[in-house]
């Protein structure tokens, strides 16, 4: 009576090893995929055209197996999608006026699809905490990669002969890339070392964010450095809120306030400050490219050219944009986030976008204000992040982004986890 039958013994065993071992796979799909998006897989299969598809369609019927297996928790999450199902929907619809409509059709099979289903598949399985180390060990990854490459493989971790001769890339294909993914991999890790309940994690974390400052160092992106100073802003600033009374509400909302004019003053005052630091005082011709995009948002305003069509090759459109710049010169991207998305969705498709990331930030403000640990900061923090960077880099929804990814999966998480839950708080 007192001893329990081996049969259940056995059973209850075998299915907590099947379980660990499917929690296990999961994480490790789970970091694939964000090394994948990352454009970090690229660079190792050298941009293998059959492989790099099979991956991502991989990415895509895996993430909808593991979503149909859990559909319950699945529906809930992708229930309070609202606004950003709308961008998405756009996205897929904007093939029916699309100046480029194949190129359309196969960045929506090949980028808009897998993004969107391992977003959501990521939302609804791991809450905030558990997303946050699946992120910060995969993008620890990354730059341990990106280290060997360009020790070892200089030819592939190195700019070398180019304009950017010298400057590391590591596993991505170009220095403001890898300056992108490392400004991202600074932040988690910052987070990540506010915790004081576990040293060890602690320590990791602060090793981490070290590392990541030398390699965006090595980088030497422009964008990166003066992303490194507003985070390090975010960094003084976040030291002083306890995240409790109305006094830290205040100095939270000034300094996100603070931290948000400053992005806008650094961008409005660029040319001068590069120009101190011995770069091109156009930054690449960003100024150009910037003024005649804006132009052609003009030209059709309401739906724009189609998900990742203006900048298609051997666009016109394109050509002409780049002619402002210089002789002969097509740009690959608008270097603006905000632009690249009016570009691709027209102003009500970008309209629906900026609607959604305001509420998000509101949201994510708000769980700041009332944060008991330190994932709590994350979702306000890379949402801050995601809108400094955009405004010269473009990193948010163009052709295969990381940093579009995160922000789905944060949109979708501030909804599914709005409170810290005792599992949270287990984990």
């Amino acid at each position: 009576m007192e001893n329990t039958p081996p049969a259940i013994t056995v059973s209850t065993v075998h299915r907590a090893k099947n379980q660990a071992q499917i929690a296990l796979f999961e994480q490790g799909f789970s970091a694939l995929s964000i090394l994948f998006f990352g454009n970090g897989v690229g660079t190792i299969l050298n941009e293998h055209e059959l492989i790099m598809k099979l991956l991502r369609y991989a990415i895509f019927g895996i993430a909808v197996l593991l979503m149909g297996a859990r559909w319950r928790t699945t529906l809930r999450t992708i229930s309070k999608g609202g606004l950003l199902w709308l961008v998405v929907g756009l996205m897929v619809a904007s093939m029916a006026w699309s100046v480029s409509p194949i190129y359309t059709s196969e960045s929506i099979r090949g980028e808009v699809l897998p993004m969107t289903a391992f977003a959501a598949y990521f939302a609804s399985r791991f809450n905030i905490r558990q997303q946050m180390r699946i992120i910060a060990a995969t993008l620890a990854l990354g730059a341990f990669l990106s280290l060997f490459y360009a020790l070892a493989i200089p030819s592939v971790g190195r700019h070398i002969g180019d304009k950017f001769d010298g400057a590391w890339k590591g596993i991505y294909a170009q220095k403001n890339v890898f300056s992108s993914v490392m400004a991202l991999t600074m932040l988690v890790f910052f987070i990540l070392s506010l915790a004081n309940k576990n040293r060890q994690e602690r320590f990791l974390a602060r090793c981490g964010l070290v590392f990541s400052i030398l390699l965006i160092l090595l980088s030497t992106s422009v964008s990166g450095l003066i992303v490194f100073i507003v985070l390090l802003l975010i960094v003084l600033a976040s030291r002083l809120f306890r995240w409790r009374g109305r006094r830290s509400v205040l100095l939270l909302d000034v300094g996100g306030l603070i931290v948000l004019c400053l992005g806008t003053v650094l961008s409005a005052t660029w040319q001068g400050i590069v120009i101190g630091l011995g770069k091109d005082p156009t930054l690449s011709a960003r100024t150009y490219i910037w003024s005649g995009s804006i132009e052609k948002i003009m030209d059709q305003p309401l739906l724009g050219y189609g998900r990742a069509a203006f900048w298609v090759p051997g666009s016109q459109d394109a050509w002409e944009v780049g002619a402002l710049a210089a002789r002969d010169f097509v740009p690959s991207h608008a270097h603006n986030g905000y632009i690249d998305a009016a570009l691709d969705l027209g102003l009500i498709g970008f309209g629906l976008f900026v609607l959604g990331l305001v509420i998000s930030f509101g949201m994510a403000l708000r769980r700041a204000y009332r944060a008991s640990e330190p994932e709590d900061l994350w979702p306000f923090a890379f949402l801050t992040l995601m809108m400094i960077y955009n405004i010269t880099e473009s990193v948010l929804m163009l052709r295969t982004s990381l940093y579009w990814v995160m922000y789905m999966s944060i949109f979708l998480s501030l909804r599914r986890w709005p409170r810290r839950s005792r599992a949270e708080k287990a984990h």
